[in-house]
Parts: structure tokens; C-alpha cells; sequence
């Protein structure tokens, strides 16, 4: 199969260390590559759009009529204008020309895949003037994480892009949701009819970098002594709850328990976070790695005990850590509620905490890290569930069939709608 893979909004894919949803968007393309299919990613990034056949050279898009003449005159008077009268942005010249140049890259592709940016429909408009398939994957409300950074719009701006959002979900051949959370957003919040949604958990290439033997769970622990080793991996933003963690493994080193603990990642609220560790007290016991590529961080995981989720005012509390975690064999802890996150089951493959709680999660901490056989066995079993239901290619193959029957649903009525 021909795929494009879309992204009107991405983040640095080039060259490493890849964030979460950069790392995500590079696995699926790679696995798809891996069983066979032929994938062109076309992405725009600081405001050139760029284009890949393999992840590895990266190519500036052709020109498009957009680009160039009067067509181009005429969008630079009408951003003067909007910028002046402080217009409705409706991101339409960024949205046509990402169409344009999907119809010129992607000519001959049977489908468009396409990650959900906020405020961006040139996938959507392409895939009309291409008369293919058009799946959308959902990775979250984009309205929660602009509300959690303090940049979401407001009034009538509001309203013009949540209609954007609402008729691209509702317009997608198929919605691929991250995490079953996800999922019903689509249905309660947006309206997608739930038929036209499906849950694609995501995965984790630690199946294939560690083998069991590499792990903590699986070995027998001859220094009784040391301390446990607590590993985050993740952002730093307010609701993945790092303050909140920092917190409870104060309070965990103040009562006697020895532990360490590593975080890895990097962006907004890192520093603010070594500052916290510093004014509690435990900077000596916290060791700030910093954005790591994957096979950096899976020797760390290796060596760890325990992963820690500690979400705070997130309404979906999956994520690429939990899927890495469990391949790791770590001990979990995870915030949650009301059936999520779906992909742990408490006391069998994480232990589950209240969001926001710090006392729930220091005794979870401080049960855990005492009692070694429970971390053991609830790692051994989180790994061998990721080893049997969470590879990328799991992932990729539930998108397969998506495709197909996305690609199928469209030729069968392509001869109706010739016949009006």
C-alpha cells in the first residue's frame, strides 16, 4: 500500500533525541515500512514543509502556486489585514498550501494518514481533491493541552476552532484513537459516530532493545541493600504532575526509605524542576538526564525498579511511558481513575494512584519500594503483556486494517457518487 503520512504541525522528526509524539509518528512510519508498505511523510515544521521516503533524508517540498505570483501577494495583504484589524485566524493559506503540496507530493498514494493538528485541515482538503481515503489519529483533545499551557483562544476564536476540529473528526473516513480514553472523547466530545473510531494503544520498541535477561524483574537481587531506583520519563509541563512526584519522594527519603531517582526528558518546567528538587532538599538523590534518545534510555529503564506516571489534571493517563515501562519490567505506579489507564491492571501490572494525590502516590512509593517481590512480579508481568500486545507492530497492524477497510469503504462509493 501507498501511504502518505501527514503532519501540518509536527515537532523536530529530523534527528534526535525525539520527543514523545516525534518518536511516536517515527515508529509507525518505520514499522509500516518494515511490513512491506511505501510511505512518503510529509510534514511542515518552522514553516517549510518537508518531505521523507525513509526518516533518514529529509527534503524540502516543491514550491507551490501558493508560493509564488499574485497568489502570494495576495496572502501577504490579507495577513496585513487580519494582523491589523485583528481578524478571526481561520489558518487558511497555512492549510492550502499544505494541501497543495500534499497534491503534488503525493500523487499515486492510496491514502492519507495523517496526525491531528490543531487548527489545520490541508490533509482533509487533499484527500478530496485526491479522491482517497482520509484516516485521522487522535492523540488528545488539543483544546486540554493548549487550556494546560494558558494559551487556549477564547470568544468567537474559540468557536472557529473547535468547529475546525469537529468537522475534521466527523469528516475523516476513520479516527484512530490513542488510548481508549481518547476514543470517547471522539464520541462525547467532538461527536464522531463511535462505529468510525478505533483504539490503536501505541508501543514500544523496548520489546526488541531488552531482552528479559537485561531486566531487574527477572534477576535475582544480590545486593539487598541498594537503593531502589524510581525512573520518570516524560515532560515537564504541570499536568504530567512532576512536582507533585518530587514531593512524594521527598517525604519518602525523609521517612528512611533509600531510593534514587532518575528523571529523563527536558522543555518547559525542567529547570523549575531541578530548582524544586534543590529547595527540598534532594538533589543529591535526583539525577536530571535530560532528553535522551531510546536507546539511551532503555539501559536506564533496564536498570530501575520502579516508573512513575504521576499525571495531575490530564484527562487521559496513557502515554508512550507506560508502554515503555511495561517493557522494561518495571514496578508502575500511575495515576488514574474510572478504568484508566486501560493499559495497566492494578496490583497485576501497575499499581494504580488517585491524579493529583500526593499522599496516595508516597505510599504507593513507599509499599513498593519495600516490598520486592510484589515490584518483581508486577514488572514480570507488565513485560510479558507489552512483549504479547504492545509492539509497534501491534499498533501497526490494527492501523492495516483500518486502511483497508477505509480504502475499500471509498471505492465502493466512488461508483455512487459518479452516478449523481
Amino acid at each position: 500500500m501507498k501511504i502518505g503520512y501527514l503532519i501540518q504541525l509536527a515537532e523536530e522528526i529530523r534527528k534526535p533525541p525525539y520527543s514523545g509524539p516525534a518518536n511516536h509518528v517515527r515508529q509507525v512510519v518505520l514499522e509500516l515500512a518494515r511490513r512491506g508498505h511505501e510511505v512518503r511523510t510529509l510534514f511542515r515544521f518552522e514553516n517549510k514543509i518537508w518531505k521523507s521516503d525513509d526518516l533518514q533524508v529529509f527534503e524540502r517540498a516543491s514550491p507551490t502556486p501558493l508560493d509564488r505570483g499574485v497568489l502570494r501577494l495576495i496572502e501577504k495583504a490579507s495577513r496585513r489585514l487580519q494582523s491589523e484589524l485583528h481578524l478571526t485566524y481561520l489558518a487558511f493559506f497555512e492549510s492550502l498550501r499544505f494541501a497543495l503540496a500534499c497534491r503534488q507530493e503525493l500523487a499515486g498514494c492510496q491514502i492519507l494518514f495523517e496526525r491531528l493538528s490543531w487548527m489545520a485541515y490541508g490533509g482533509q482538503l487533499a484527500a478530496r481533491w485526491l479522491k482517497i481515503p482520509w484516516v485521522l489519529e487522535y492523540n488528545g483533545n488539543p483544546l486540554h493541552d493548549l487550556e494546560a499551557k494558558g494559551i487556549a483562544p477564547a470568544g468567537f476564536q474559540r468557536k472557529i476552532a473547535e468547529t475546525i476540529t469537529r468537522v475534521g473528526l466527523r469528516s475523516a473516513d476513520h479516527v484512530a484513537a490513542t488510548g481508549e480514553g481518547w476514543r470517547s472523547s471522539c464520541v462525547s466530545e467532538w461527536g464522531v459516530l463511535p462505529e468510525k473510531v478505533t483504539t490503536v494503544e501505541n508501543g514500544s520498541g523496548l520489546t526488541r532493545l531488552l531482552h528479559t535477561g537485561q531486566l531487574r524483574a527477572f534477576q535475582v537481587d544480590r545486593s539487598p541493600d541498594r537503593p531502589v531506583q524510581l525512573v520518570y520519563l516524560g515532560g515537564f509541563y504541570p499536568w504530567h504532575g512532576v512536582d507533585i512526584l518530587l514531593r512524594a519522594v521527598s517525604r519518602a527519603l525523609n521517612q528512611g526509605t533509600c531510593l534514587k531517582l532518575v528523571m529523563i526528558g527536558s522543555g518547559h518546567g525542567f529547570e523549575e524542576a531541578k530548582r524544586l528538587a534543590d529547595e527540598l532538599g534532594i538533589g543529591i538523590w535526583v539525577s536530571f538526564r535530560g532528553q535522551l534518545t531510546v536507546e539511551e534510555y532503555a539501559s536506564i529503564l533496564a536498570e530501575s525498579d520502579i516508573g512513575l506516571s504521576p499525571y495531575c489534571g490530564w484527562r487521559e493517563y496513557s502515554g508512550l511511558k507506560l508502554f515503555d515501562y511495561k517493557a522494561a519490567g518495571l514496578g508502575i505506579i500511575a495515576s488514574g481513575e474510572e478504568g484508566n489507564p486501560a493499559t495497566l491492571e492494578h496490583g497485576r501490572t501497575g499499581w494504580i494512584v488517585p491524579p493529583c494525590d500526593e499522599d496516595a502516590l508516597l505510599a504507593a512509593i513507599l509499599q513498593l519500594s519495600a516490598d520486592h517481590d510484589l515490584c518483581k512480579k508486577m514488572g514480570r508481568s507488565a513485560r510479558l503483556e507489552a512483549e504479547k500486545l504492545h509492539g509497534w507492530d501491534r499498533t501497526v497492524e490494527k492501523l492495516e486494517q483500518i486502511f483497508t477497510a477505509s480504502l475499500a469503504g471509498k471505492q465502493a462509493a466512488l461508483p455512487n457518487e459518479g452516478a449523481k
